[in-house]
């Protein structure tokens, strides 16, 4: 067996793209605190960095540092409405893409092990064992529970010990967001691109996906392929 595991990305990869996920959720997350609407947001999206990366270990203490920064304060009522709406959020955001279970499923049962690489605030890992991934990844890897993100190389060595194989044996999933794909490649794993029609890469998120020379794939059951070849 040439690849003994696959690691995947999460976002754009094994589910659809956050952002495209949220809709008018964010609305009511706001509503909930009472608010100003765009001075929240602002600030919110520019913690995302610091939530990424494990500065805020829980939903509450991300809401209550952008609120203090705000001059607000929030009573408990709001805070538990406005965490109930987060959780609501990620748990749309987290529905699989149509052929991701059963693509896990077919590389388990072959006896491949599956591993998961995000850069994600703490709702992910908070919420990962009510998904229909969690009985398929065996060694998920989480930015905000590591404090670690991609694409420092130290975040895909710990995935692999994880899984207990070596870089080179792993194929890695993505959509080439922060040039995952090219970080991957330096510590020995071999990068799949998988291209998503409908997403728009102009951004310079996702300069790699834009520019990717390298092998790619147009949906998930085409890793079952790559495993074979």
């Amino acid at each position: 067996m040439r690849f003994q595991a696959v690691i995947f990305d999460l976002f754009g990869t094994l589910v659809d793209d956050f952002a495209s996920s949220v809709g008018q959720t964010q609305t009511a997350f706001v509503d909930a605190l009472a608010v100003p609407y765009e001075p929240f947001t602002q600030l919110w999206r520019q913690t995302t960095e610091r939530r990424v990366i494990g500065e805020f270990q829980t939903i509450e203490a991300s809401i209550q540092f952008v609120c203090g920064q705000l001059g607000v304060q929030v009573t408990s009522e709001q805070m538990t409405k406005a965490v109930e709406i987060r959780l609501h959020q990620i748990r749309r955001a987290l529905k699989p893409r149509p052929d991701a279970v059963t693509t896990l499923a077919t590389l388990k049962n072959g006896g491949h092990k599956l591993g998961l690489l995000s850069n994600c605030s703490i709702e992910i890992p908070m919420l990962w064992s009510e998904t229909e991934f969690a009985d398929f990844v065996q060694s998920p890897v989480f930015s905000s529970r590591e404090r670690l993100k991609k694409p420092d190389p130290r975040i895909y060595h710990l995935a692999c010990e994880r899984l207990g194989v070596t870089p080179e044996t792993c194929l890695y999933i993505a959509d080439g967001e922060n040039h995952e794909l090219a970080a991957a490649a330096n510590v020995g794993l071999h990068p799949v691109l998988i291209r998503t029609l409908s997403r728009d890469n102009r951004s310079e998120l996702l300069r790699e996906a834009r520019d990717w020379q390298g092998d790619s794939i147009d949906s998930l059951t085409n890793v079952l392929q790559l495993v074979r070849d």
